[in-house]
């Protein structure tokens, strides 16, 4: 991959961002690796492993995905999605909040979700899954934790591993809870990133996370010779739209590498 990870960095030189880029071939065990390990504001990444701890609870009959929450106004919230746009009490299962979470990057399923898992036990999972980087410390939009420190954070590397494993190299739930979360990654509806220049027949396993000044896309690559473990961080961007054609540039490069 010396060829893939040359025109990589001449991208990432024509930016003043940090940035952090994952790409792994999981069939070969092939890759290239840059700044695998700087720790980032994870955004909405941090919905991987909320996400896999409510499928680590449902699979232990803890959390059933059928389980219905009445979404009320006071857990509606700002930011992505589309349930604080709907009537107050509608009836959500968390098999629905976990897709919304993911496919819509929707806030408010995701503030619910944490409740019902709970945030200790998402960061226990966490730790038990091996990542050296990551914490949850607030909720979404609470930005008042986190101008006071309590940022949510991650790293390329951490997000690797998860990705790794929902693509079955080393899976932390039982395979009918994997299988889900990797089909609901492939419904993935937000597309301005890493499959921004891809052909649309390409699979992508994804997601995306965005704050001010940051731009992050990760997942699983399904091409020839792979899956693909792709992951792309940026942080300290000068406008956000710069980390959106850096992400999206990115993804091309790898795809026609590949291809």
């Amino acid at each position: 991959m010396e060829r893939l990870h040359t025109k990589i960095q001449t991208l990432l030189a024509q930016y003043s961002c940090r940035s952090a880029v994952i790409v792994r071939n999981e069939s070969t065990g092939n890759a290239l690796a840059i700044n695998p390990a700087m720790v980032f504001p994870a955004a909405s990444m941090i919905k991987i492993p909320i996400m896999i701890e409510v499928m680590r609870q449902a699979a232990a009959g803890k959390l059933p995905l059928a389980k219905t929450v009445a979404i009320t106004s006071q857990m509606q919230t700002g930011g992505a999605g589309i349930l604080k746009e709907l009537q107050p009490g509608i009836k959500m299962t968390v098999a629905e909040l976990v897709t919304l979470m993911i496919i819509l990057s929707d806030n408010t399923a995701t503030n619910v979700l944490i409740d019902l898992a709970g945030m200790a036990a998402i960061n226990a999972a966490i730790t038990g899954l091996g990542l050296r980087s990551t914490v949850l410390q607030r909720k979404m939009m609470d930005f008042a934790a986190a101008k006071a420190g309590r940022e949510n954070l991650t790293s390329a590397a951490d997000l690797a591993r998860l990705f790794a494993g929902i693509a079955g190299s080393t899976p932390a739930v039982p395979p009918p809870y994997n299988a889900m979360m990797l089909d609901i990654l492939k419904r993935q509806q937000i597309r301005d990133k890493l499959p921004f220049y891809l052909p649309a027949e390409v699979i992508i396993a994804h997601k995306t996370g965005t704050l001010a000044g940051a731009e992050h896309d990760g997942g699983i690559l399904f091409a020839p010779g792979g899956p693909y473990i792709i992951c792309v961080l940026t942080a300290e961007l000068t406008a956000n739209y710069e980390g959106l054609q850096l992400v999206a540039m990115i993804g091309k490069i790898i795809y026609e590498y590949i291809a």
